[in-house]
């Protein structure tokens, strides 16, 4: 099954504690946001997840869908 990756932006720093709650994702820090990079299977997967967020107090900012990132690229970098 094909999966999508996404980038989730949330309002300030994300605890390192809550991190493993959150799954298989990758966190980037900001200046006043933090960048959750993963992949799901569907939209009821990525649907679960922003429901994990908010159940933890994390403000949503903006969720898109993002190209695999690839080996020399980190996530919530912008492509020239």
């Amino acid at each position: 099954m094909e999966q999508t990756t996404y980038e989730i932006r949330v309002v300030g720093p994300v605890p390192a504690g809550l991190l493993p709650d959150l799954g298989d994702v990758v966190m980037i820090e900001l200046e006043t946001r933090t960048v959750l990079t993963g992949m799901f299977t569907d939209q009821a997967a990525l649907h679960g997840f922003l429901a994990r967020l908010r159940a933890l107090g994390l403000d949503l900012v903006e969720v898109r869908a993002v190209a695999a990132p690839d080996d020399d690229e980190s996530p919530g970098e912008e492509a020239p």
